[in-house]
């Protein structure tokens, strides 16, 4: 209760600054809440099919076209990673087209 301490020693409300601000916390927590992308099982699957085909030929193949800057892809990372958090809407074409590139064929969407 640190309000109540410098409200004793000070003579300050902290109360009206606080509930504002915690109001509006609350509040863009509960926007980014309810703005979670939501995909179907079936390109969850397709994502996570892309994604290990990704990781196994093209991440980690040094010759690939991905590494002939010497450094990974960020978009193929990203990609990875919002498939793993359930975004595979934004992730799919990113992926197919990563692979598409290295000329890997794409799995059958199913």
């Amino acid at each position: 209760m640190y309000w109540v301490r410098k409200l004793a020693t000070t003579g300050e409300d902290m109360r009206p600054t606080k509930l504002p601000l915690a109001a509006a916390l609350g509040l863009s927590l509960l926007s980014c809440a309810q703005q979670q992308p939501t995909s179907s099982p079936q390109d969850l699957a397709y994502c996570a099919k892309l994604s290990q085909l990704y990781q196994r030929y093209v991440d980690a193949n040094a010759s690939s076209p991905s590494m002939a800057r010497g450094t990974p892809d960020v978009a193929g990372g990203e990609a990875v990673a919002k498939c793993r958090e359930g975004d595979a809407k934004a992730s799919i074409p990113t992926l197919e087209r990563l692979l598409k590139d290295a000329d890997m064929p794409l799995p059958k969407r199913t």
